[in-house]
């Protein structure tokens, strides 16, 4: 009778050990390799929100239609990084490409709410009806990207290029640009942070950063290269000068992703720095410091 108990007892004993086993395995999520985006081929243009991006007769590059009711609004800073919001109809920019061959470049983006709205990017072909002007792009912009940076990917048929100054070198492409909510009606909750070509490195920025007891920081990547072993520090002030409160590292940010750090403790901190050594190089190095 003992052994028939003990039996019964053993096998329960390894019926729970494999469940626990199975379990662990499905637990179990691989680590996360590294990605990149592909660069674009065709143009090295650039524009960046707050640094380059004012076209005048002598650049090549760069917005027209400053008009915060319709057309581009002011400079405004998504913690510490330049932007500006898009409505329509008057919101446009100037990106030169190399060849009339099929091409992409990308938009970065800052989702301010988690109302629906779209984003709308034409190009001037001098041929599409009525107005010359083709839409290449219809983008949704999901409630679940609020308060978070994205990249987005633009392509261009060869088709549709029309040079505006042919008397320059390259093929110099007009767009225009807006956002709109389900009903068409211009909003000014999608923020421009860069147009074009931003070559192949990391942007590592702020998204979102809720001060508090808990402090919660979301740093994303709006690069084509990701970024690995990237600190983040937050501190206070002492005497003028800041003191370490704590640190934490994030082993991988791939572009286009988003990693929340929560800094426990942290009622005394008043500033917060990505990359403090500035080991990483990266598109822009001047908007890797937030404060309160």
């Amino acid at each position: 009778m003992k052994s028939s108990k003990l039996l019964k007892l053993l096998a329960i004993t390894l019926f729970l050990m494999v469940i626990a086993g199975c379990s662990a395995k499905q637990n179990t999520q691989p680590p996360e390799t590294p990605t990149s985006l592909e660069t674009p081929t065709n143009t090295t243009s650039l524009i960046l929100i707050g640094y380059n991006d004012a076209w005048q007769s002598g650049t090549k590059d760069g917005l027209y239609g400053y008009d915060p009711n319709g057309g581009w609004g002011d400079i405004e800073y998504i913690f510490s990084t330049d932007v500006r919001y898009c409505k329509p109809w008057d919101a446009g920019f100037v990106l030169t490409f190399d060849q009339n061959i099929d091409s992409f470049f990308y938009i970065a983006i800052y989702n301010a709410d988690d109302t629906p709205k779209i984003l709308y990017i034409n190009t001037y072909d001098n041929k599409t009806p009525p107005y010359n002007w083709k839409n290449i792009l219809k983008e949704e912009i999901k409630a679940d990207t609020a308060k978070k940076f994205q990249v987005i990917k633009v392509n261009i048929s060869k088709d549709d290029f029309y040079d505006n100054e042919n008397s320059r070198e390259g093929i110099q492409q007009q767009f225009s640009i807006y956002a709109a909510d389900i009903n068409g009606n211009g909003v000014d909750t999608v923020k421009v942070a860069y147009i074009g070509n931003p070559g192949e490195k990391p942007e590592l920025l702020f998204s979102k950063v809720e001060w508090g007891p808990n402090l919660v920081v979301d740093i994303s990547n709006i690069g084509l290269k990701p970024a690995e072993n990237v600190t983040v520090n937050i501190y206070s002030y002492e005497n003028g000068q800041p003191q370490i409160l704590a640190t934490q590292t994030i082993s991988l940010l791939n572009p286009n992703t988003t990693k929340e750090l929560i800094f426990e403790n942290a009622s005394n901190a008043t500033e917060i720095r990505i990359d403090p050594d500035n080991t990483i190089e990266e598109i822009i190095e001047e908007n890797n410091l937030t404060g309160t």
